[in-house]
């Protein structure tokens, strides 16, 4: 069975598609939001994780680490990146977990086990298993096996997803995908770039054609509300009209800016590139919300 890398897998989810979910969450994307809420998830290869305000500098890990990496300051814990094998023995002997590998290798098989544990969960709400990440197509092979053998099984599935994929994928994808929960982040490319690392010319094509294949029941358009990025009326507005020109008139989800995200940032030692965008007030958030109503759409606020 194939192989890939995920960082977590999270029960009981519940938003995150219909019912009551298990969502598993791959490493790897291709964009670089500057709001992700995920950063651990942005490097495909598994990474050690350090909370300084949970390190004590006993010097477990100095002690234990195979490769001489780690050092003890008077003040925190150093790792030398280029020595450090990411064995995860510094992580495994730390008594107050201030340490933690990001990331692990399984196979199709292991994931299946994992997640059908939960089977009557699923039936009995309508629920299934979702996949997140990072963008979960930069890993595609893995993923659509896992989602094939999930499909064999009779289980619900779903994508969280960026859009940002070759197009090639979208056969393969629809076949054995229940719902696509799609992020449109910004109608103008330049913006997008910026904002991303990346244009959204790719994602446009691809929520169109994801929509032609199958149709208003299986995509959920998905607008993460990114204050002073694509708040203001007239990008609510040009969002609109491209969910519109690619024939959707289904439900449409926004979703809050997660700005909790702070101590992932930093664990990672990525804590200086942090950024907060602040919070919608519940009138704002009501504007947008009214702005997408009376274009028609039905609205989720997530």
């Amino acid at each position: 069975m194939k192989k890939g890398i995920i960082f977590d897998i999270q029960y009981n989810c519940i938003y995150d598609g219909p019912g009551i979910r298990t969502c598993v969450f791959f490493k790897g994307c291709p964009l670089r939001c500057a709001w992700c809420h995920n950063p651990e998830s942005q490097r495909l290869d598994p990474q050690m994780s350090y909370f300084a305000e949970k390190c004590v500098l006993c010097g477990s890990c100095m002690k234990t680490c195979p490769n001489h990496a780690i050092q003890i300051t008077k003040k925190r814990m150093e790792r030398n990146v280029g020595k450090c094998a990411l064995c995860g023995e510094c992580a495994r002997v730390c008594p107050n977990g201030a340490m933690e590998k990001i990331g692990r290798e399984v196979n199709v098989g292991e994931v299946v086990e994992i997640v059908m544990r939960d089977e009557p969960f699923y039936k009995n709400s309508g629920g299934g298993v979702t996949i997140s990440g990072g963008e979960p197509t930069l890993q595609s092979v893995f993923l659509l096996e896992l989602l094939s053998e999930l499909k064999n099984k009779g289980i619900h599935t779903a994508i969280e997803t960026s859009g940002y994929f070759e197009p090639d994928l979208i056969n393969e994808l629809c076949k054995n995908t229940d719902l696509f929960l799609f992020d449109i982040k910004h109608a103008d490319p330049a913006a997008h770039k910026a904002y991303t690392g990346v244009t959204n010319e790719k994602i446009m094509f691809n929520l169109k054609s994801i929509f032609e294949l199958v149709g208003q029941n299986r995509i959920i358009p998905r607008i993460p509300m990114i204050p002073g990025f694509n708040t203001n009326t007239d990008t609510i507005e040009n969002i609109i009209k491209i969910i519109i020109a690619a024939g959707y008139f289904g439900s449409v989800h926004i979703m809050h800016y997660n700005n909790t995200a702070r101590s992932k940032w930093e664990k990672i030692g990525r804590g200086l590139e942090y950024c907060d965008y602040g919070k919608l007030s519940d009138e704002e958030t009501g504007a947008l919300k009214s702005q997408f109503e009376k274009a028609g759409f039905e609205v989720v606020i997530n």
